[in-house]
């Protein structure tokens, strides 16, 4: 077997929101190396249409993130079907776009749930089923780096994954598990769509980005994979930016050459 063809082959991989986004294209990426790929979502209907996309090797199953008892249930899944987990990607969660003192509590709660206790969820589930080692990757945010205005709720929640991607990566190296994460700043998805993002201007925004544009979900996922992978095998606690250099520092704006 031409093992550049297939550089996946023999990993299996679990992906939470797969179901499309940095998720869906993670687990297109990994599929498409070989690996056996187990895509995870709430939404049964465009999971499942994404796993038979992918081919024989990518496996669907339902999985709210915020229950212990769904991720015993895929753990228990991959095991006996041969399948032991050596790579997963916390990429399940939405966003909530609005002020704190305009956001209810339960949706704030709901914020935490998703990303944080998804992504401890997720960490505990890695430790027991890697018992020969593996990698984590969670997804954190640009967000989660910086803070801003009328993201607090997301952005606690991803500043906390970061936090537990560090703690996670001190306890875990003796057992042969690298947990990272990335950071992605603003790329197309359909993340931008939830209630609270219509009065953005967008094209404002782009400017602002030093490399002009906004970044796409298959430029995370190689990103992600990197991480997963023996090329990055002495990296462990770290958050990758893929923010098209919005975090590296502020630009000043130049005075408009053109004459009215």
């Amino acid at each position: 077997m031409d093992d550049t063809a297939e550089p996946w082959h023999g990993t299996h991989v679990l992906v939470t929101g797969a179901s499309g986004g940095i998720g869906g294209a993670t687990a297109e990426l990994f599929a498409a190396g070989g690996a056996t790929v187990y895509l995870t979502d709430i939404d049964d209907i465009a999971g499942r249409k994404r796993a038979l996309e992918l081919g024989p090797r990518a496996h669907y199953h339902h999985l709210d993130v915020t229950t212990e008892a769904g991720w015993q249930s895929v753990a228990t899944a991959m095991e006996q079907a041969g399948h032991p987990m050596n790579v997963l990607v916390n990429s399940a969660g939405t966003a909530l776009k609005a002020t704190l003192a305009q956001t209810p509590l339960d949706d704030f709660r709901r914020m935490i749930d998703q990303h944080l206790i998804g992504t401890f969820l997720g960490l505990k589930t890695a430790a027991a089923a890697m018992t020969g080692g593996g990698s984590v990757v969670n997804i954190s945010s640009l967000r989660g780096v910086l803070a801003t205005a009328e993201l607090g709720a997301y952005g606690a929640a991803k500043f906390g994954v970061r936090a537990l991607t560090k703690v996670a990566a001190l306890e875990l190296a003796e057992q042969g598990i690298r947990v990272n994460s990335v950071c992605p700043g603003s790329i197309t998805t359909e993340i931008t769509s939830a209630p609270g993002f219509a009065g953005d201007d967008v094209e404002a925004y782009v400017r602002s980005i030093p490399m002009q544009r906004r970044g796409a979900p298959a430029e995370v996922a190689s990103v992600i994979a990197f991480l997963a992978g023996a090329a990055s095998s002495y990296v462990t606690g770290t958050d990758l930016l893929v923010d098209g250099g919005t975090a590296a520092g502020v630009r000043t704006p130049k005075l408009s050459t053109q004459k009215a």
